[in-house]
């Protein structure tokens, strides 16, 4: 017999779904440096731009001090009107040529002499606590200029420059406000920068909704593929294996026909019906692989067929001292289904959970539960297990061909058992908790199948 490589049923959709995932990854990293580099090119034109601003910013202060005579400053400092209107044109004239927003002569209290200011504060300079350092270095008789602000977008920088008394003393000092047009390149710059990081992610996020969109189609046709692939080499395998067991099967079944004529024995009888219903279940999965599989409908009551695998299975469960619960509602309505198919499909559920508790040793109680209720127009099958759970890793496996977490089996039951469901316009679908409860549901709509 030919064994059929495990490597050669893993589904392609999990390597497209690593491959769409290094892409959004990629993608996302690469959007990142693309903005980073950005900044740090926005940052470093900022930082070119206010070292030249505080260079012309303090060059105009200073040589506005130098035009503004050791006398003119005494004048201010008792309030001579004259000179404090001769200093406020001088200041209008500077800060329109100059673009400052603001020119002013203050003392050191920080109180106004003169100002283009049309809103002279009665509480003096207020930026007087924010640029100390700078207003400082300026009382100490040397220009200097403050650093820039970004207050709510809106740029701050100011330059001081010393003026002196007819001692030679710093006894004032200018302030030069830095006015809108300094900043309009800065400005510019940042809002570009902006649109340009808005607009680069508004094309990644562009590009990733049409490749989640053709990941999806694509990995969707792999899988249709994948699965014919499957199936293709399913029905392979299931022909050899169901024509090695055919010719023995058929031997057991005329053997008891001779013993139960002869003998009229009853187990003989029991014999020559398994081996028909196993015949029946190997034709039936040769046909099903080989993608050919019919349902034989029928009506059917599904709590008769429930009690009744209960009570042939019963010992097995008693013998490995399991507690078998059964909680079947026995006023369920027929159904039409294929009785062969969905037998098959409930004993396959029930002895997996049976050989999973039976391998919880350490538990006091190992106990398996079987329900059948109606709920609306269908009729829901549960069959649950207090064993040991199932990894979130595997349960997306469950149904794949080939994929057990049991030492021995062929990783066939619970595959074949879906497509059994599918046919009938089922569903069946697995749950598990950290508690190790597992429960696998069976859907099966009331009404006529097709």
């Amino acid at each position: 017999m030919t064994i059929l490589p495990k490597m050669a049923f893993i589904s392609p959709m999990r390597a497209r779904n690593k491959a769409a995932i290094a892409a959004i990854v990629f993608t996302a990293l690469a959007l990142a440096a693309f903005n980073a580099g950005w900044w740090w090119y926005y940052r470093s034109i900022q930082t070119y731009l206010e070292y030249q601003l505080s260079q012309r910013l303090t060059g105009v202060a200073a040589t506005a001090a130098v035009h503004i005579s050791p006398e003119d400053v005494e004048a201010l400092l008792i309030d001579n009107l004259d000179v404090y209107a001769a200093q406020l044109l001088y200041l209008d004239s500077l800060a329109r040529i100059d673009s400052l927003s603001e020119a002013s002569i203050i003392d050191l209290d920080f109180d106004y002499l003169v100002s283009t200011r049309d809103d002279i504060p009665p509480e003096g300079y207020l930026l007087a606590q924010l640029n100390f350092d700078s207003i400082s270095i300026a009382v100490a008789g040397r220009p200097a200029a403050s650093a820039l602000y970004d207050v709510d977008g809106t740029y701050l920088k100011s330059a001081y420059a010393p003026l002196f008394n007819t001692d030679g003393d710093v006894a004032a000092i200018f302030v030069a406000e830095a006015g809108a047009g300094y900043f309009s390149l800065l400005g510019s710059l940042r809002k570009n920068l902006f649109a340009l990081a808005g607009g680069s992610a508004l094309v990644v996020i562009v590009f990733m909704v049409f490749y989640i969109i053709y990941n999806r189609r694509m990995t969707a046709a792999e899988e249709k593929l994948f699965q014919a692939g499957s199936q293709a080499a399913l029905g392979r395998m299931v022909a050899v294996v169901s024509h090695e067991i055919k010719n023995p099967m058929m031997i057991i079944r005329a053997a008891g026909e001779r013993i139960e004529k002869k003998y009229e024995d009853q187990e003989a009888s029991f014999i020559v019906e398994e081996v028909s219903r196993l015949d029946n279940i190997v034709s039936g999965y040769l046909s099903f692989a080989k993608g050919s599989f019919s349902l034989s409908l029928s009506a059917v009551d599904p709590a008769a067929m429930g009690r009744k695998i209960v009570d042939e299975f019963r010992p097995q469960f008693e013998a490995q001292g399991i507690e078998l619960r059964i909680d079947i509602d026995n006023n369920l309505p027929q159904i039409t289904a294929d009785r062969i198919g969905l037998r098959q499909v409930i004993i396959n559920l029930l002895l997996n959970a049976m050989q999973t508790v039976s391998g919880e040793e350490h538990r006091s109680r190992k106990i398996v539960g079987m329900s059948m209720h109606r709920e609306n127009d269908t009729i829901r099958i549960r069959i649950s297990d207090n064993g040991p759970g199932i990894k979130p890793s595997q349960r997306d496996k469950l149904f794949e061909p080939f994929f057990t977490t049991k030492t021995q089996g062929s990783g066939l039951g619970l595959y074949l058992s879906r497509r059994i469901i599918e046919q009938h316009r089922g569903t069946i679908g697995v749950s598990s908790n950290d508690r190790g409860m597992t429960t696998f549901t069976v859907t099966l709509p009331l009404g006529e199948q097709a």
